[in-house]
């Protein structure tokens, strides 16, 4: 999903645009604004893909100063101008500077085709923009792709990221290599990227370490930076430093062995972390349903769930997220929002859930799965761990209303067999 920004001083245009581009929310988002001002200001909230805006407005910034403003801080943003400017020679001096330029009055048909052409223009040749590295890399990894992602913000500051079935492997920025390049990468602001195939060379791993660990540190490092201060890189994992040295052969023969070693991981976990209890019979809804509550009777079961839980940040517009059994009560957590009780929002939004699961299977419609909700600040996501599970529980996710909702439910999707393994 796309998201782009509208800026014209005709409120009655924006209105009319608002209410003819709701048919094509599938592929984009508008967003309007009706001045400069405002525009820079959601540029700077918003990753904006596309911009769309008049020339002659009121007020400090017009659309030449903001046409002017993208190239200098938004360089990777195309622009599409719509105006109704008479003078010919100054709005010629955009072309090359800009995408299209378009006369009023203009057809919404017309617009839709050349926002969409270009947005898909992005995507044939293999470039992406308007979206984070971190959320980029969460999608490959889901997806586990194969490939070699370059991450730049200009021709001349770029940098590659060496992905193998979804996991990260090596990094390459400038003099920097490795974890240290890779979290440079990840935390740029505003970059473009670049799928290409990967080489048929023998690439060796070089990062260790789960991929949301390397984004959050990456997105650590940035929120420390000082307006004036040059990014300081986070310590490397232990062991980081010389993991290479351990494949002496094909990289992908080393893939073979890490997926051996994950398997022996597998077969001698521990399976005594979990306590599965018979229904308290004070509890109507379970007593009702005839199914066991799960809970997590040792510390390191608790910190397992919420290290899954974790996978989620990084996500744009994340706050918190949680998981429930099947009355509302928390089993494991993991909150950004420190003003979010995720405890309080679980167990009342868990009630609603539970209700849509009683109603649609009253109606015919088979269970609720996946419910979400919004409110005027917040996007609230809930899933069920599906039949297949043999102790129910509930996850919860609660993002910012521009939180991306889509990235979310296929993360959840992910996490769910991973619970499920931990509470079963």
């Amino acid at each position: 999903m796309y998201d782009i920004l509208i800026v014209d001083d005709d409120l009655f245009a924006l209105a009319l645009l608002e209410e003819q581009l709701k048919g094509y929310g599938d592929f984009f988002t508008p967003v309007y604004a009706s001045n400069g001002k405002e525009a820079v200001e959601i540029l700077s909230q918003v990753e904006i893909s596309l911009l769309v805006t008049d020339l002659i407005m009121p007020g400090e910034i017009n659309g030449w100063h903001l046409i002017e403003y993208i190239e200098n801080f938004h360089p990777n943003i195309p622009i599409v101008v719509i105006t109704g400017c008479k003078d010919e020679e100054k709005v010629a001096e955009l072309e090359g500077r800009v995408r299209e330029i378009l006369l009023k009055p203009i057809r919404v048909k017309q617009l839709v085709k050349i926002v969409t052409n270009i947005l898909n223009e992005d995507i044939a040749s293999g470039n992406l923009k308007g979206v984070s590295v971190g959320s980029f890399l969460q999608l490959l990894e889901m997806d586990e792709k194969t490939c070699l992602l370059e991450v730049g913000t200009s021709p001349k500051n770029k940098g590659l990221l060496y992905i193998h079935q979804g996991k990260l492997y090596d990094a390459e920025y400038g003099d920097l290599q490795e974890y240290e390049a890779a979290c440079r990468l990840i935390a740029m602001d505003n970059v473009s990227f670049k799928i290409k195939a990967l080489p048929k060379l023998e690439i060796r791993r070089r990062i260790k370490g789960e991929l949301m660990s390397i984004i959050m540190d990456a997105m650590k490092m940035k929120d420390e930076v000082k307006p004036g201060e040059t990014l300081e890189l986070p310590p490397r994992p232990d062991g980081a430093k010389d993991h290479h040295r351990a494949f002496e052969g094909d990289w992908r023969q080393a893939v073979r062995n890490e997926e051996e070693d994950d398997e022996e991981e597998e077969i001698y976990a521990p399976a005594d972390d979990l306590i599965i209890g018979p229904v308290a019979p004070t509890t109507p809804a379970a007593e009702k349903n005839n199914v066991p509550l799960a809970f997590c009777s040792t510390e390191g079961c608790t910190t397992s769930l919420e290290s899954i839980l974790e996978r989620l940040r990084g996500i744009k517009g994340y706050k918190g997220s949680g998981i429930m059994d099947f009355t509302g009560e928390t089993i494991a957590a993991d909150c950004l929002d420190s003003s979010l009780d995720l405890a309080s929002v679980g167990a009342v939004f868990n009630d609603v859930f539970r209700s849509a699961h009683e109603k649609a299977e009253c109606s015919g419609l088979h269970t609720c799965n996946e419910l979400t909700l919004k409110t005027q600040d917040a996007i609230i996501i809930l899933c069920s761990s599906g039949a297949k599970s043999r102790v129910p529980f509930h996850l919860i996710a609660v993002l910012d209303k521009d939180g991306n909702q889509a990235l979310t439910k296929m993360q959840l999707a992910k996490i769910i067999p991973l619970a499920a393994q931990e509470l079963n």
